[in-house]
């Protein structure tokens, strides 16, 4: 009789074990359809993003935050997930790889990068150490020499990188970076292919100040503040509503944006994803650089 208990024991722990192993993997199938689901959610609101821009570019010539592009999209329930997101123009900010547009540095976005480093609380004599820094790391990554002890940074793997940096983050590995002094930069620079143009319509006022020779950081406030009720319908009219003595490069200046980060997030059962592509609007449909799940 003992025997014959502990039969049945042995066989009950046995079913149950198989049941528990069983409700895991219907758990870790239900899963991964959740984080599929979430995925195409995602890139839903992606391919959305650039339906607006795609609009945007046929009817406009002029871009500014007041458009219809500039607005954050909740989280909206669609189906049994939801889904929300929103388009960030890069054109706006400093483009890092302008620094070395055609593997020799450029003198002018040399100049704009220290004044843009200055402005931020870094001293004179340093901007230029660290603006050269990061042409040094630009430069000499195109070549695969290693820099600081290490070989790559894990972002320049795409084919056709040519030693341009992928994302401002890869600035931490240029010599001189703190992590500090890269959060600071975090809301002003950008990494594009270059060369590309700053749009004077969405740039923060830090920017404008750097890229604008003369211009003061309190006469770019009050520009910014001018634009939010009528923007800059062209260069002309830039130019004309600049302080006397500030005359910007025509040549690295613009009214309208090129380059967009669009940030989806979607939610499906359990699962949660965020998407963030890099657009390029150099057409009417804008084309995908880069997409990575975060």
């Amino acid at each position: 009789m003992i025997l014959a208990l502990l039969s049945v024991a042995l066989a009950a722990g046995l079913a149950a074990a198989v049941l528990g192993d069983f409700g895991r993997s219907l758990d870790s199938v239900a899963g991964r359809q959740d984080q599929a689901q979430a995925r195409l959610l995602a890139r839903g609101a992606v391919d959305w993003a650039r339906n607006v821009l795609a609009d945007d570019f046929k009817r406009t010539n002029v871009d500014h935050a007041k458009e219809m592009w500039a607005v954050r999209v909740p989280p909206t329930p669609v189906g049994e997930g939801e889904v929300g997101g929103e388009i960030q123009d890069r054109s706006g900010l400093f483009n890092l790889n302008n620094l070395v547009p055609d593997g020799k540095a450029d003198p002018l976005a040399l100049a704009q990068f220290g004044r843009l480093l200055a402005t931020l609380g870094v001293a004179p004599a340093d901007a230029g150490r660290l603006a050269q820094a990061v042409v040094d790391w630009i430069g000499r990554s195109a070549t695969g020499e290693e820099k600081n002890g290490i070989a790559s940074s894990g972002l320049r793997d795409a084919p056709g990188a040519n030693g341009s940096l992928l994302d401002a983050a890869e600035l931490r590995l240029a010599a001189g970076f703190d992590e500090a002094l890269v959060q600071r930069l975090a809301p002003f620079v950008t990494a594009l292919p270059a060369p590309s143009r700053i749009n004077v319509n969405t740039a923060p006022a830090e920017v404008l100040a750097a890229v604008v020779p003369e211009l003061e950081l309190n006469d770019a406030r009050i520009l910014v503040a001018e634009r939010e009720r009528a923007w800059f319908r062209d260069l002309a009219d830039f130019s004309a509503r600049l302080p006397s003595g500030a005359q910007p490069a025509a040549t690295a200046l613009d009214v309208r944006s090129r380059h967009f980060a669009v940030i989806g997030r979607a939610g499906f059962g359990s699962a949660v994803v965020r998407m963030e592509v890099l657009l390029d609007r150099r057409e009417t449909w804008p084309t995908i650089l880069w997409q990575r799940l975060l």
